[in-house]
């Protein structure tokens, strides 16, 4: 009994030596192996605010699409916030003079101006865009336009406070627009007409473009390679903004060319025919296309298509539709 009871005792001591070595040997082992590094889970950083419908770009804050009428005259420049705007039309009012029409959405400057007054073919796109319309009084043509049309209207003479005159400024080109308050309690509109695609790369097709609407609006804008747009001058001067004193800069250009005749009433005022079709020409952040434009009703948005049919597909940034007689000489170099 006493050698059977050596035995076992023996042998538990002999199997507890074992289970010590393992462990010792283990534990040498994994302190011996390189740990592998532990990979992060793949994350997406996503990109925050929301998309401006008038430039396919982020911003921070989107507001009630509004389109205002800003004066181009002499005594008017340099104008407040055109540079902000998502896109701007420049077309001949008469006498070859032009005003802008601004539209503005995502993170919109405070004040914009000075406002003037309404033409009709200008509320033929401030309709496709279903923007509020704010401007000061019109033609008796665009007043009764703007009820038949539906268009949502703001103007100056109902004034409750969006508008105010600078006085350091001269009538009638001191009317400006706060837009915040124009756009109180309005609804959104958050579906862009057009395709947005990435900046392209390389060189500009062309370096500068010019033309001329007459009556001392000389238009030329300038490709900047660093900032991937064309800085706007008007007759060789830069076009600035009179808050900021920043030269507008434009990713996208549109000559979008159209039919122009007087009425025939004795005044000097014209139509421009912006339904239907025509011819376009595209400066594209530095690349160049030809094309054409189609509207077919009203309410139907205008698109612009290449040289074979296809939709444009605009780089993400602000647009400026500059709409020229289909005779204007355009110097491109």
């Amino acid at each position: 009994m006493k050698k059977r009871g050596r035995f076992l005792l023996f042998c538990c001591l002999w199997l507890l030596l074992v289970v010590s070595m393992t462990f010792v040997l283990y534990g040498c082992a994994q302190e011996s192996e390189p740990q592998n590094p532990v990979e992060p889970p793949d994350t997406e950083v996503e990109e925050t605010g929301v998309t401006d419908p008038l430039t396919g770009q982020k911003v921070s804050e989107v507001v009630p699409l509004i389109a205002v009428m800003v004066d181009n005259l002499g005594p008017a420049r340099p104008q407040t916030g055109l540079g902000e705007a998502g896109v701007v039309y420049e077309m001949e009012t008469e006498a070859k003079i032009t005003r802008f029409m601004a539209l503005f959405a995502g993170d919109p400057p405070s004040v914009v101006g000075p406002v003037r007054s309404a033409r009709s073919y200008y509320l033929q796109i401030c309709k496709e865009w279903d923007a509020i319309f704010a401007h000061v009084g019109g033609s008796k043509d665009a007043i009764a336009n703007i009820k038949r049309w539906g268009i949502r209207d703001l103007d100056q003479f109902a004034n409750k406070g969006e508008f105010w005159r600078d006085k350091s400024r001269k009538a009638p080109h001191n009317v400006y627009l706060n837009i915040d308050e124009a756009t109180a309690g309005k609804d959104l509109m958050m579906e862009p007409h057009w395709r947005f695609g990435d900046l392209p790369d390389g060189d500009p097709d062309y370096q500068k473009i010019s033309f001329n609407y007459g009556n001392n609006n000389n238009v030329t804008y300038e490709f900047a390679a660093d900032k991937k747009r064309y800085l706007r001058y008007i007759n060789g001067s830069p076009h600035t903004d009179r808050e900021s004193g920043e030269q507008i800069a434009v990713t996208n250009i549109v000559l979008q060319y159209a039919d122009h005749h007087y009425r025939g009433d004795g005044s000097a005022r014209i139509d421009i025919q912006l339904i239907g079709s025509g011819r376009a020409e595209y400066f594209l952040a530095g690349q160049y296309q030809e094309g054409s434009w189609r509207k077919d009703s009203i309410d139907s948005p205008t698109k612009f298509f290449d040289s074979y049919g296809q939709e444009i597909i605009f780089p993400r940034g602000n647009t400026w539709v500059q709409v020229l007689r289909p005779q204007t000489a355009v110097e491109k170099l």
